[in-house]
């Protein structure tokens, strides 16, 4: 029988592999020689993809973007306009990890202490996701700086769980997801959900809050507290 030949790897294959080396061993360790060796093919055929090493690190710093940031806007969109909503969906992306890599975040970091360049992106990807929450925020009745404190101190608290390299079962962070919540937003909303599964389906996009606000919110205290009907949607 003739022996298939292998197929040829792609820009792509180069970027996974990149992307792997990075989170293993860091960016000083992300070249091509390197590389070429655990993608089994010679270093001269990554020059058929890239004109060289830098371009290979655009393409990193390009990926890390839509895979780590992309999907929060992503998720909190699809959540409609109800900020209780929005709130589970983003931290839905933390939690749940779904199309988020926390190592990802944190080897870029870690590169971002050496490079100016990689320091600046990384500064304005911080800046994005830090205004999608205030957004969220002044959706639940905060305003000006009061929904920036906010949006900071959620922030915040998360980078620091990835840089303390907090050990925590998911099971258990859903159970304390809750308290976190009436901390953050002012109010007793996620209390109502019965259980960590009601909250993972929630954070998932599967489980429809069908509340009204009783009052508007005090400009003051901020979100008034929500009624205790929740419904889930059915499973697709």
């Amino acid at each position: 029988m003739r022996k298939l030949k292998p197929r040829a790897l792609t820009k792509r294959d180069w970027l996974v592999g990149a992307r792997k080396l990075l989170i293993q061993k860091g960016i000083s360790n992300v070249k091509i020689e390197p590389l070429a060796k655990t993608l089994k093919v010679t270093p001269g055929s990554f020059y058929w993809h890239f004109s060289g090493r830098e371009a290979l690190y655009n393409l990193l710093l390009s990926d890390w973007i839509d895979t780590n940031t992309a999907p929060l806007h992503k998720a909190v969109e699809a959540a409609g306009s109800d900020p209780r909503q929005q709130y589970l969906a983003f931290f839905g992306v933390w939690v749940l990890e779904r199309d988020f890599d926390p190592a990802y975040d944190s080897a870029i970091r870690d590169w971002a202490r050496i490079s100016k360049k990689v320091a600046r992106t990384l500064r304005q990807i911080d800046n994005d996701r830090i205004e999608l929450l205030i957004r969220i925020f002044e959706n639940f009745g905060y305003q000006g700086i009061e929904a920036e404190m906010r949006a900071r101190v959620t922030y915040y608290h998360q980078v620091g769980y990835y840089a303390m390299n907090v050990r925590e079962k998911r099971g258990t962070r859903l159970e304390l997801a809750p308290y976190y919540a009436e901390i953050l937003t002012g109010s007793r909303w996620l209390h109502t959900l019965g259980s960590a599964e009601e909250i993972r389906e929630g954070m998932a996009g599967r489980l429809r809050l069908e509340k009204e606000r009783q009052d508007e919110p005090s400009t003051e205290t901020g979100l008034s507290d929500w009624p205790d009907r929740v419904q889930l949607a059915p499973k697709t």
